[in-house]
């Protein structure tokens, strides 16, 4: 990478997403550090020598203000987009969107976010010469996700569950994205970084054990982030897309996130959402210049 090469990932103020912009500024991107407030944001971007930016990613408003500092940071084009925030409510918290905070931060925003940057995205493509990229934290967790019909959890909640299932969404929605677009242009893929130690249990609930007693068995967060870095920056993957990568190497999701007709019904409830939200009418339509 060059520092030609604008980056943007979320979540960069600690864990796996610092993890992740440290290589990439390493390896001499501009990295663009995204945390919820702007003290973190400058704090992390300090120390990894990026560009703050600062968003709550827990609506579609929050992202909206995210993607507004970002096509200003980015005049050139962005070439790169980690979407790497996640989190995991202990509580059927509902975002101002009217569904589950789990699923909000977990797959609507990384949607949103990808959305509202097309034109950025497709700008760092021209100027690049090459694909802009796309990629997605997922989860192996994934594998236990349900097919939703109401994203609110209207009459059951639990953290786990939610976590499994917006992390299924999100994967399905990555291949259907990627058959959309073309990938001359943009390319989508998903990265999972195995077990990380990080702070994701640090609010309690049932993700508790494994950031606490059961945390020397899992890998380093400069480990997992090794297969996000991969996707962001190797140019053997420059028109690489629709993929699921596991360390470092493509492999294989479950059958429910690969099953074309459920990808574009999660794609056409995450447009629907965010055309309620204010978000022009087919976001995610790769025609529009």
């Amino acid at each position: 990478m060059s520092s030609a090469t604008t980056v943007l990932v979320s979540g960069a103020s600690g864990g796996l997403g610092r993890a992740t912009a440290q290589a990439l500024a390493g390896a001499g991107a501009r990295v663009l550090v995204h945390a919820r407030t702007e003290e973190r944001a400058v704090a992390a971007a300090r120390d990894l020598r990026g560009v703050p930016v600062w968003a709550d990613l827990g609506s579609v408003a929050g992202v909206c203000a995210l993607a507004e500092q970002v096509t200003a940071a980015a005049q050139d084009g962005l070439h790169v987009l980690v979407n790497n925030a996640g989190g995991a409510s202990p509580r059927r918290d509902l975002s101002p969107d009217g569904i589950a905070r789990t699923i909000a931060v977990n797959h609507v925003a990384p949607a949103a976010l990808t959305a509202l940057l097309l034109p950025v995205l497709r700008r760092g493509a021209v100027a690049a010469g090459r694909p802009s990229r796309v990629v997605n934290v997922s989860s192996t967790v994934e594998r236990l996700g349900r097919r939703l019909a109401d994203w609110s959890y209207p009459e059951r909640f639990s953290q786990w569950r939610a976590y499994c299932d917006a992390k299924l969404l999100n994967l399905a929605f990555t291949y259907a994205l990627a058959r959309r677009f073309d990938h001359h242009e943009i390319t989508v893929n998903a990265a999972d970084p195995g077990n990380v130690a990080t702070g994701f249990g640090r609010n309690g609930g049932a993700f508790r054990f494994f950031q606490g007693p059961a945390r020397f068995l899992l890998a380093s967060p400069e480990h997992g982030a090794r297969t996000a870095v991969r996707l962001a920056g190797d140019r053997a993957l420059d028109s690489a897309t629709g993929g699921y990568y596991a360390k470092g190497r493509p492999a294989r999701s479950s059958a429910t996130s690969r099953d074309p007709r459920y990808g574009d019904q999660v794609l056409a409830m995450t447009a629907r959402l965010l055309i309620r939200s204010g978000i022009d009418p087919d976001p995610f339509d790769n025609s529009a210049g």
